[in-house]
């Protein structure tokens, strides 16, 4: 599959502790969970707060966590600020960079009934407008994301 027809399934955050005992190993270490998550998701979107904290000491120790081909997508709540950050972000995520979800149909909510066939209508939408990112992502949000949903997400992107 090309670059450009890739859909990049993952979550809101990996820094969940609704995730410890379902997701994460009880006994996983905080800073250890990137590397995990990293291991079954190709992506993630880092929330706004996030990011914006992070120094660069910080976003490279993240790149370190992660092997090649995971992408780094961030959350901008101003669509008009992204191209303020986009040269600056893209330069320090490097090859990690996935850009910055311009589209509502980016993210799926907590609140929103889960429901594979407008699943599949946003993913067609996502593909054929992946506008400044290197690759379609799509974010599941929630207090944690719902990791079934994301396997399921991801499974279905896939077969598309």
């Amino acid at each position: 599959m090309s670059e450009a027809h890739r859909l990049i399934v993952g979550a809101r955050g990996w820094n969940h502790d609704g995730w410890n005992g379902t997701f994460y190993p009880e006994d996983l270490p905080q800073d250890w969970r990137l590397s995990y998550y990293a291991n079954e998701f190709t992506g993630v979107l880092v929330p706004e707060p996030v990011w914006r904290a992070a120094d660069p000491s910080i976003i490279g120790g993240w790149l370190g966590d992660v092997a090649d081909g995971f992408l780094f997508y961030l959350e901008q709540h101003d669509p008009r600020a992204s191209s303020q950050i986009s040269f600056s972000h893209r330069k320090l995520f490097g090859s990690h960079w996935g850009g910055i979800p311009v589209s509502s149909k980016a993210v799926w909510s907590g609140e929103e009934e889960w429901n594979l066939r407008r699943l599949r209508e946003r993913f067609n939408a996502l593909r054929k407008h992946p506008r400044g990112v290197t690759a379609p992502g799509f974010f599941i949000s929630g207090n944690p994301p719902e990791i079934d949903h994301m396997r399921e997400a991801r499974l279905l992107a896939d077969m598309l």
